[in-house]
């Protein structure tokens, strides 16, 4: 894995980190990450996740604190690199998040369409025989008078 975190150090300091060729350097490094090392960027994750009240001023300290535990031979430019690979990894499970949100938000939506006009129509209904009750009362009372 260190031979390959270094080779694509150099590759990645001489690159924009938003630019395609960054990006596809990105997946072919993450292709070439052996499953022990695979499995070391998934505890990351899984403690960047674990850590409570995450945000935008304690991300990358977490993500030094942690990664520092989990990559302690790691060399600091060795080191970017994997956070560049955990930063990419944690935009890509964010996405997956949003994209499921927006999911469960459409089909919360129609539950409450559906609950909306079911109680449109309990409504409709109670207010038929309100309405039928009343014209039978005024019925019965225009015969006796």
């Amino acid at each position: 894995m260190r031979k390959n975190i270094c080779f694509f150090k150099r590759k990645i300091m001489k690159l924009k980190f938003t630019s395609s060729s960054t990006r596809k350097l990105y997946t072919k490094f993450d292709k070439s990450i052996s499953p022990a090392g695979k499995i070391k960027l998934d505890e990351l994750m899984k403690a960047m996740k674990n850590t409570p009240n995450l945000d935008e001023k304690n991300f990358h300290e977490t993500l030094e604190k942690e990664g520092k535990k989990i990559f302690p031979l790691l060399e600091p430019k060795e080191f970017d690199v994997v956070k560049f690979i955990a930063l990419n990894k944690y935009l890509e499970k964010s996405k997956e998040n949003l994209a499921k949100i927006g999911d469960d938000s459409q089909l919360a939506n129609i539950d409450l369409q559906n609950a909306l006009q079911k109680q449109q129509q309990t409504i409709q209904v109670l207010s038929n025989v309100s309405k039928m009750m009343h014209d039978t009362s005024m019925a019965v009372i225009r015969k006796i008078g």
